[in-house]
């Protein structure tokens, strides 16, 4: 699952896939989100990891 916080600590979009089906970037570029920076958590069977996103 991936999940899209702005610098709030607001959810801003959420993603479940199937565990075959890779994420592409472009498909949060294209939700239309503003230009800014956002944290990104990615939760997987191995455990989570955060990073930051910029979208300008």
């Amino acid at each position: 699952m991936i999940e899209v916080y702005n610098l709030d600590g607001m959810p801003v979009y959420k993603y479940r896939s199937a565990a075959n089906k890779s994420f592409e970037i472009s498909e949060l570029e294209s939700k239309g989100l503003p230009c800014g920076v956002y944290f990104v958590k990615i939760k997987t069977s191995r455990g989570i990891e955060t990073s930051k996103l910029l979208i300008c």
